[in-house]
């Protein structure tokens, strides 16, 4: 039932709502349109106010009362647009059945997409669920009478799915990805809708995700393996490139080459990245192609990631280099544009402090028509639309901010592919050159407002920078600047921001002299990872172990040996099996978190040999590291070298 039902008094009093109280002429910028909304609401009140035998229709107060929902929803006024829904879902409901008639049957799908899609935004998980089981089971029915409406069931059961992994219910994710799998394999070769390969591929991509979410890594790679191989079929029959084929090949490729890795199949993994960006270059028109140049630098930074995970740290490097260059060009090339623009449009203080200089379209030979053709790629503009901007202030602003826009989204790429470069620098023990990635993209960060995320980012790894050069108040500065941000950001959205928030806890409780303040902030990382860890064990171990060893460290600093020595002997046993099944991934944590219990025991009880053995095993494993990789795990050979040293 309704738990509530706005009016137009709910409106006006939504913080989003205008000062004015008068609707005839207001629209709202960030809101619905205001005069809209006043008829819908007029109407939905004629009819809350009719018995419902008077009604054109026993469902007519479902139609405005959908449209009010939409109007509510496009700006983001998510708990208005929920009430709506909700009540338009009790009206269909009214007649005691548990859908309504076939005739409405369609409308009655979409009301509860929209409820489902608003639940969502709001992060209701638990609500969306039977809303979207719902779903899935009125757009069976309505297969009936057009068969195309499978699609639909499928989207709503990939949507539960989704949330089920969310919520930390992974059985009951596999389980439902495992039957829709069984459910396309049976159906005919020529169902209607999308076609049988594709919805399979799609099928089988969630599935491989939801194996590995339960640690069945194996199986994922053979889901994978079938995906990437039905998406490369389709990209081989077709005759002119197919965007949406070319996308879910490459997004198929990286799952397959994360599944393959997992397993230790790492040349394999390597090939399937590799192929990635190669795919991604050669679609590319270098000549003006931003887009797709974009789109390679997200690639390079993703496959850069997975490069690392390999220990593949120089041909991550490499990867990360590129992905900068790229975004570098991109950035001058909008800032460029930007300029052009205003050279030809210069605002009207310009123009009136210009005098009798020639300005805007009089310093070109053709009146700015090519110009403006070339800076809107569109060869069909003519000279009303120069006039338009030229005479219309509001126009000429509009557009201006649109290239201010584009400027702000192409450095903040570069902000973010540089602070990625510097993590793979520091990976090298190139430290100067990973602080000058860094502070570069805190520069860049801090001169955009609303550019948090990104700014705490890059302040984090600076902050691990610092430390190792040994300029500790500065790494603690940028590591508790960081904290503030993301504690911000965290409030308004623990999802988005919690695991960026657990990850600059992780860093200042490392570098905080203060052992109050190391250990609360600690405490708050771990708190996170575990909660995280909780919700998705297989892909959060890694965090958790990383973060309980140096939980072990702050606990050894304040002389809390037992609460140390646990940390520390979690740690080193999570690393254990991880690194049995993802040895070139977890092999580096896995030797630190051996020499950091080695270091705890030696502190706490002076157990020498069993402190000696730890250190041995940490040794023999950097020894190995080092062998393959010198200028990443020398530095810290050399290390734990002198800790058994001192252990002897």
């Amino acid at each position: 039932m309704v738990e509530d039902r706005i009016d137009i008094e709910t409106l006006l009093q939504h913080p989003g709502s205008p000062n004015s109280r008068d609707l005839r002429r207001y629209v709202s910028p960030d809101g619905p349109d205001l005069r809209y909304a006043r008829v819908l609401m007029g109407e939905i009140e004629a009819l809350r106010g009719q018995p419902r035998e008077t009604w054109p229709s026993p469902y007519a107060l479902t139609e405005p009362l959908r449209h009010l929902g939409a109007e509510l929803e496009y700006p983001g006024w998510y708990e208005l647009a929920r009430l709506v829904y909700l009540e338009a879902i009790d009206v269909y409901r009214a007649a005691g059945t548990e859908a309504p008639a076939d005739d409405f049957l369609d409308d009655y799908r979409r009301t509860l997409g929209s409820l489902g899609s608003v639940l969502v935004e709001l992060k209701r998980y638990e609500e969306v669920l039977p809303i979207k089981q719902e779903e899935q089971a009125v757009s069976l029915r309505l297969t009936a009478v057009d068969a195309s409406a499978l699609d639909l069931a499928d989207d709503a059961r990939t949507t539960s799915i989704g949330i089920l992994a969310r919520l930390g219910r992974h059985d009951e994710a596999l389980d439902s990805a495992a039957e829709a799998v069984r459910e396309i394999r049976q159906q005919p070769d020529n169902r209607p809708g999308r076609p049988k390969g594709r919805t399979l591929a799609y099928a089988l991509a969630r599935y491989a995700d939801c194996l590995t979410s339960v640690g069945r890594f194996d199986e994922a790679v053979d889901a994978a393996a079938e995906a990437e191989n039905i998406w490369r079929r389709y990209d081989d029959a077709g005759d002119e490139p197919d965007w949406l084929v070319t996308r879910r090949l490459d997004e198929a490729l990286g799952q397959l080459g994360g599944a393959l890795a997992q397993v230790g199949r790492y040349e394999e993994a390597y090939a399937a990245f590799v192929e990635r960006v190669e795919r991604g270059r050669r679609s590319i028109d270098w000549d003006d192609d931003f887009a797709g140049s974009r789109n390679l630098a997200i690639t390079l930074n993703g496959a850069a990631i997975a490069l690392r995970r390999l220990g593949r740290y120089r041909e991550a490097l490499a990867a990360a280099e590129e992905a900068v260059r790229l975004d570098r060009a991109l950035a001058a090339r909008a800032l460029d544009r930007q300029h052009r623009f205003e050279r030809l449009f210069p605002a009207w203080e310009e123009v009136l402090d210009g005098g009798d200089q020639p300005m805007g379209k009089e310093l070109f030979e053709d009146g700015g028509l090519s110009e403006v053709k070339d800076l809107f790629d569109d060869d069909e503009l003519d000279e009303d639309f120069i006039e338009e901007i030229e005479f219309d202030e509001e126009s000429r602003d509009n557009h201006a901010a649109e290239f201010r826009a584009k400027v702000r989204e192409a450095e903040l790429s570069v902000c973010v592919s540089l602070y990625n470069l510097g993590v793979y620098l520091h990976d090298l023990n190139r430290v100067e050159e990973a602080l000058a990635a860094d502070s570069e993209a805190v520069e860049i960060a801090r001169r955009h407002q609303d550019a948090a995320p990104q700014l705490a980012l890059a302040l984090n790894n600076t902050s691990c920078v610092l430390a190792d050069l040994n300029r500790q108040e500065e790494a603690v500065e940028a590591a508790r600047e960081a904290v503030t941000l993301l504690t911000t950001l965290a409030t308004a959205d623990p999802e988005a921001h919690e695991p960026a928030l657990a990850l600059a806890l992780h860093t200042l409780s490392v570098s905080a002299p203060d052992l109050e303040e190391a250990l609360s902030a600690s405490l708050r990382c771990l708190a996170i990872y575990q909660r995280l860890y909780r919700l998705d064990p297989h892909r959060r171990a890694g965090d958790l172990a990383h973060a309980m060893t140096d939980h072990g460290l702050v606990r050894s600093r304040r002389g809390e040996h037992a609460e140390a020595l646990a940390a520390a002997a979690e740690s080193v046993e999570t690393y254990r099996r991880l690194v049995a099944r993802h040895p070139a991934r977890y092999s580096g944590g896995h030797a630190r978190a051996l020499l950091n219990l080695a270091e705890v025991h030696s502190a706490a009880d002076g157990a020498h040999a069993r402190a000696r053995a730890l250190a041995e095993e940490a040794v023999g494993l950097y020894e190995l590291l080092a062998a393959d990789l010198p200028e990443a795990h020398e530095h810290r050979l050399a290390h734990a070298r002198a800790v058994l040293r001192r252990l002897m």
